[in-house]
């Protein structure tokens, strides 16, 4: 007899006991959960900023890959006229030089019309030159600013997948977790 009523205040010890283990189980989990909610507060913030900059960058390389399209077109243009112009004037200075040769002026003066017209022929083809050189130039420049925004853009996409991803594989871990946090969580918070 004098067993039992010692058994039975161990039950009543080893009840307590138990209580205030679930009891504390219950708090840990409530702490874990609010620092979960808190963690997945801030990664939906930072997500949030990372995409509007990068929709910053993105609206910024539209409207330089537009500039640079205008300035492109507009040069073209411009070159294409003084390659018309050029042609002009190398065609009247052939026809001059025909009807130099056809009319009978004192010599020297056909000399030095033709002169003058070859010179300025020679002039003109040189800056039709230059005007080629900076033009290949120029579309090796366009071509170099091209990749480069494209490597932008596909490293800012990129940067956004991996954000977006992120975001998801920490909701995904704390809705399916069973172990509430882990050292590499407060590792990440840091």
């Amino acid at each position: 007899m004098a067993s039992t009523p010692h058994l039975g205040s161990h039950v009543l010890v080893h009840r307590q006991l138990q209580d205030l283990v679930v009891v504390q189980q219950d708090q840990l989990d409530k702490l874990r959960h609010e620092l979960e909610r808190e963690e997945h507060i801030k990664t939906k913030a930072k997500l949030a900023s990372e995409s509007e900059k990068l929709q910053f960058a993105l609206g910024e390389i539209d409207v330089l890959s537009k500039q640079l399209e205008r300035e492109k077109a507009a040069f073209e243009n411009a070159l294409g006229l003084m390659k018309n112009k050029a042609q002009r004037e190398s065609q009247q200075a052939s026809q001059l030089k025909d009807k130099c040769s056809g009319e009978q002026l004192p010599g020297t003066e056909v000399v030095a019309q033709c002169e003058l017209q070859e010179d300025i022929l020679n002039v003109k083809d040189l800056r039709i030159n230059d005007l080629k050189q900076r033009l290949t130039k120029q579309k090796q420049a366009h071509k170099a600013q091209m990749k480069d925004l494209e490597i932008q853009q596909q490293q800012d996409a990129y940067i956004s997948r991996l954000l977006e991803d992120s975001g998801q594989g920490r909701r995904r871990a704390g809705k399916t977790g069973k172990k509430g946090l882990t050292k590499i969580d407060f590792d990440d918070e840091l």
